[in-house]
């Protein structure tokens, strides 16, 4: 195990070094050659350009085959190049590497690469081995003479400078290479072979606890860095099994909380979240890390937290409206500064969720006010009229009759309010059971319409049923089906004028539903009413609806009605041109 480890280290060990500097040895090396030859490039083409402005013309005392080799032996002397002059023909007409004798003798250049280019006009460059001086050469030409080139001049430059740097490069990283390896590979293993006992046994530790062996010690028998891990680790283990327990009855605690609970430190950034939290204001990071306040989007929510942060002290209670993951919540949030000793610590903050509970008491008092009120009502005009027939009116046959009628009336409306309100208490506790069923829409519809027949003909509406054959069957309960479109014929007929209103229910298939109409050309709903007239209570016309005998209740147990099977009411109106009610319920088949 331990020669294995040894092994395994001190290979790993020199294999680094060795791929390392023998990248860095292909690498560099081939950088620098680049570099090289791009800086004798460089140099050449500047001393090759000032050269050839010096011949822009030829000489006129060039007649002499003498001069021009002697003009290119003074050159290449001063910049230590090889220069050569190209006549157009490409004979060689001055050469600073070749003596003037020994010139025509030379090789035509006409097929010399960059003699070519430079005499088409353009920049000529190659790099070949010289015949002439047998050495490897750095050629470059161009064309001098204006408007037309006389002569071609053409500097070259041994490239043994280069040679001899790559060489020596080449010799010093391949022994250092070497060398490298060679102390690396020995340097591993010798550290392989110190190191590898204690660490098997810190590791071998490792995996036991890992494997829940919590129990685990690592005995210490030197002060050395190994010696003082291996203390670590037993402390580190000890601990991580006390924070383990510790952590795992907190988080059953918070867990278990309904409440949401938020723990912030002294900076205000939120350092432990319960999952109600998390799910509240959607900050699950809270729960593995502290972070900032500001990963809550709800300005109140922070502003609040800050004013926690600031306070330090006493207990804070406050109620607000919050933006959260479930919607606009109402949110009671009580605060605790933590203490740690007389220094503040952070803020220990409880969120209760009380939207459900300010909705109920706000229903509640709704309800009580507006059954109040409609009890008030009717109850007052009772009373006005039997107090009448008491103090006398009881003898006048005419008066007493109309007041009895009136007095019935109105208990007939209370009746009406009180079993509406029954109904629809019923109805909103879920206490209900429905009786689902295949109803037949068009059969039921004209039971419905036909118990109208005879109320819209006294008051003049004409009242029409359209209903195509071969409708799917609705899933629903029949009676309950039937109380809602009782609802809506009933409204329509009482909200349209006499004698001119018109009340038509119509029905057709909608994709897997069915949708049933009610649309009148009654008095309409304005904008403003169209989101509240399924409210408990609510009236458009109060004072037309009381006379016509309406509870205000009608519409809202049609909603809840519908809702409860699975279906969806809508409403279009216009002021003065009617309204239409959409019923949409489930096909029996979907």
């Amino acid at each position: 195990m331990k020669a294995k480890l040894s092994f395994r280290l001190g290979l790993v060990f020199g294999l680094i070094i060795f791929f390392s500097l023998a990248f860095s040895y292909v690498y560099q090396g081939r950088q620098l050659r680049k570099v090289v030859l791009q800086n004798v490039r460089t140099s050449l083409l500047h001393d090759l350009r000032l050269t050839a402005g010096m011949l822009e013309s030829r000489p006129p005392g060039w007649t002499d085959p003498a001069l021009p080799d002697e003009w290119a032996d003074r050159i290449g002397k001063t910049l230590d190049v090889r220069v050569t002059l190209i006549g157009p023909d490409g004979k060689v007409i001055g050469d600073s590497y070749v003596p003037v004798a020994k010139l025509p003798s030379l090789e035509n250049h006409a097929n010399r690469e960059e003699v070519r280019a430079a005499l088409s006009g353009g920049l000529g460059e190659a790099t070949r081995f010289s015949v002439s001086i047998r050495e490897n050469m750095l050629y470059m030409a161009m064309p001098v003479g204006q408007p037309a080139p006389w002569a071609a001049i053409r500097l070259a430059k041994p490239l043994h400078d280069i040679a001899a740097v790559e060489a020596q490069i080449d010799r010093g990283i391949e022994g250092g290479l070497y060398w490298a390896l060679l102390l690396a590979l020995t340097a591993g293993a010798l550290s392989a072979m110190f190191l590898s006992r204690p660490l098997v046994r810190i590791a071998s530790a490792a995996d036991r606890f890992l494997h829940g062996e919590t129990e685990v010690k690592i005995p210490v028998r030197h002060d050395d860095e190994i010696g003082r891990l291996a203390r670590a680790f037993n402390y580190l283990s000890e601990e991580i099994v006390r924070l383990t327990r510790k952590e795992e009855w907190l988080r059953e605690v918070l867990s278990s909380i309904r409440e949401a609970i938020v723990v912030t430190n002294a900076s205000g950034e939120i350092v432990l979240a319960n999952p109600a939290a998390s799910r509240l204001f959607m900050i699950e990071a809270a729960r593995k890390r502290s972070i900032p306040v500001t990963h809550i989007e709800d300005a109140a929510m922070r502003e609040l937290f800050e004013r926690v942060r600031r306070r330090q002290s006493g207990i804070f209670n406050e109620e607000l409206t919050a933006m959260t993951s479930k919607g606009k919540r109402t949110l009671k949030v009580t605060a605790v500064p933590v203490m740690k000793g007389s220094q503040f610590d952070g803020t220990v903050l409880v969120i209760n969720d009380v939207t459900r509970l300010r909705n109920l008491e706000r229903t509640r008092r709704d309800f009580v006010s507006s059954v109040s009120h409609e009890l008030r009502t009717p109850l007052a005009s009772i009373r006005g009229y039997t107090e009448t027939l008491l103090e006398g009116a009881i003898n006048d046959p005419e008066n007493a009759t109309a007041f009895l009628n009136i007095i019935l009336q109105e208990s007939e409306q209370l009746t009406t309010l009180v079993n509406d309100v029954l109904d629809l208490s019923r109805i909103e506790s879920g206490k209900i059971v429905y009786t689902f069923e295949a109803v037949e829409v068009k059969p039921q519809l004209e039971k419905t319409v036909a118990l109208f027949e005879r109320a819209a003909s006294r008051k003049g509406v004409a009242i029409e049923l359209i209903a195509p054959d071969g409708l799917p069957p609705v899933l629903a309960d029949r009676s309950y089906f039937d109380i809602v479109m009782r609802n809506l014929i009933d409204n329509a007929i009482k909200y349209v004028d006499e004698n001119r209103g018109r009340v038509r229910v119509s029905a057709y298939a909608s994709g897997d539903s069915v949708s049933i109409e009610v649309s009148d050309n009654g008095i309409g709903i304005s904008q403003a009413d169209l989101d509240r007239i399924f409210e408990r209570f609510y009236r458009v016309d109060k004072a037309r609806s009381r006379e016509l005998g309406g509870t205000g209740l009608g519409l809202s147990i049609v909603k809840h009605i519908v809702l409860a099977h699975r279906g969806k009411v809508e409403v279009r109106s216009r002021i003065n041109r009617g309204s239409t009610f959409t019923v949409t319920l489930p096909a029996a088949g979907a």
